[in-house]
């Protein structure tokens, strides 16, 4: 009894630090727009696991949980409406398992996750010493493409709509090496509490055809429980922050002026109630 009892409170603390692992993409988003009828599309291939993970901010692992990994296939699309706005699309599927002990918390899940509808709107734009800045407002919306598994160690997400208010400031340089800045307010419809996010992303052109982007990652969770605090068996429970902080690096080959390819890696610097994830992706893009 005490063993199930011990496997089923893991099981529900892993469930609410995996919801988060696979919703948001790597990377932020940058100031760049497509241009009036002009259309971005890519498809990307990623895989991120981890074996530890903090319960609060004490980091621990346990075999019942095992290793967790969420495969993912993921397709973005970003359309100029205009000059000033694009429209962006991102659709995301994910394989969810686990080699821990066996239980109906850690079966293995497949389903369509979430879909992301948003726009990116250019503010303004001014020169500024050896290039410009650009500052954007990029709402979106979160929304849930299946009723899939969320309250489980495999769970595919977390399972309710989010809105989206962000902006984004970038400064780019006459050399073509630029920083963006994309930060804002996601609020959350049902049990995960309310976030503030950071992403920070570097573009360093290396040549004609390679563009290095290191990144940073910071969610600030508006929750002020952790899950060793939360009535048990509720896994979901009202007001319980997750936090991290992630960092990696992409890189860019642009085959010519239509098409190109990617991959990237990242890792967990530091976090609370949620997974150490690291991962890394592979894809394509396409211009027309």
């Amino acid at each position: 009894m005490h063993r199930s009892l011990g496997i089923l409170r893991t099981a529900s603390f892993a469930a609410a630090v995996l919801a988060a692992a696979p919703r948001a993409p790597a990377q932020g988003d940058t100031g760049f727009l497509r241009g009036t009828g002009r259309t971005d599309v890519s498809f990307t291939y990623g895989s991120e696991s981890f074996k530890d993970f903090w319960v609060g901010s004490t980091k621990t692992s346990d075999p019942n949980v095992g290793k967790v990994t969420h495969e993912t296939a993921n397709l973005w699309l970003a359309y100029g409406i205009d000059n000033r706005t694009d429209l962006v699309l991102n659709a995301t599927y994910v394989d969810a398992e686990s080699d821990g002990i066996a239980t109906t918390s850690n079966r293995d899940e497949k389903a369509l996750q979430d879909a992301t509808v948003g726009f990116k709107y250019q503010l303004n734009k001014w020169q500024l010493g050896p290039g410009y800045f650009t500052l954007f407002f990029a709402p979106a919306a979160k929304i849930p493409m299946t009723h899939y598994e969320s309250n489980a160690i495999t769970g595919i997400g977390d399972g309710q709509i989010d809105y989206r208010g962000r902006g984004i400031l970038q400064y780019t340089t006459n050399m073509g090496i630029w920083i963006a800045a994309e930060s804002g307010y996601d609020y959350r419809t049902e049990s995960p509490p309310n976030e503030v996010p950071l992403n920070v992303t570097v573009g360093i052109p290396c040549t004609r055809f390679v563009t290095i982007t290191p990144f940073f990652e910071y969610v600030s969770s508006l929750g002020h429980r952790d899950l060793s605090t939360t009535p048990f068996p509720i896994v979901q429970e009202p007001g319980v922050a997750e936090e991290y902080k992630r960092w990696g690096v992409s890189v860019i080959v642009h085959v010519n002026e239509q098409w190109g390819v990617s991959g990237g890696w990242k890792d967990t610097l530091d976090g609370r109630n949620t997974g150490d994830v690291s991962g890394f992706w592979f894809g394509a893009y396409y211009k027309f």
